[in-house]
């Protein structure tokens, strides 16, 4: 299936000059996002996607901490939280104010 969600888009079309980083974060294909009350969620199918997204997190960190779009990331694998990564805006290193 070839349908991604808008957030997954977003985050893909921020690293869209890097095809280094990019690949890093291609496992989120496979994952589902959604965001509630400043928490992203993605919801992974197996502990190796998962992993791999939670190697990633400096890299998924900060799209979503420029566009403010969340606080925490919580990367879950079938229902199961298997990491909280809070995201810093003040810390983005590419924010310009």
């Amino acid at each position: 299936m070839n349908w991604f969600s808008q957030l997954t888009r977003l985050i893909f079309d921020f690293y869209r000059e890097d095809p280094t980083q990019l690949a890093q974060l291609r496992q989120l294909e496979s994952c589902k996002l959604s965001r509630r009350g400043g928490v992203l969620r993605v919801d992974c199918r197996d502990f190796p996607t998962a992993d791999a997204i939670v190697a990633a997190g400096t890299l998924l960190k900060e799209p979503i901490a420029q566009l403010r779009l969340a606080h925490q990331i919580n990367i879950m694998v079938k229902g199961s939280l298997l990491a909280a990564l809070p995201v810093d805006v003040s810390k983005s290193s590419r924010l310009s104010i």
